[in-house]
């Protein structure tokens, strides 16, 4: 399976100049753990969940901007990558999640859980419990 197959939404976008609070509030709306930060159209850094709780746990004021707290080394895979090398990649890089590229456009981003349902690590049957 190649990564293409895993994505099944647009990556949720916002601006680097978003607040905090804000960032949180998408991403509750969106059902999504990350966000996308990105500058005229550019992909500029991405914004997880856990970016928010270290944020949070540091005393930064959820008014402060996305870009304060946002990841800028953004790593990135072809969308014909197969699933099993985006694992190895990721777990190389010590990343949660990789920003998906086609021909050099953002088309989607996964999560390590994504990753790991598709690879067999994770189940919803919850038959077997």
């Amino acid at each position: 399976m190649i990564l293409k197959e895993l994505i099944m939404r647009d990556p949720v976008t916002v601006e680097p100049e978003i607040s905090i609070r804000d960032a949180a509030r998408i991403m509750k709306r969106e059902g999504v753990g990350s966000l996308l930060v990105v500058e005229g159209g550019e992909p500029k850094g991405l914004v997880t969940e856990r970016d928010i709780v270290y944020a949070i746990a540091s005393d930064v004021s959820l008014d402060s901007e996305v870009e304060n707290i946002m990841s800028t080394n953004l790593v990135t895979a072809e969308s014909t990558t197969e699933v099993s090398e985006a694992a190895m990649l990721m777990a190389g890089r010590k990343i949660r999640h990789l920003v998906v590229t086609e021909g050099g456009k953002v088309v989607g981003v996964i999560s390590l859980r994504d990753v790991a349902r598709v690879l067999g690590l994770i189940t919803s049957d919850l038959s077997i419990w």
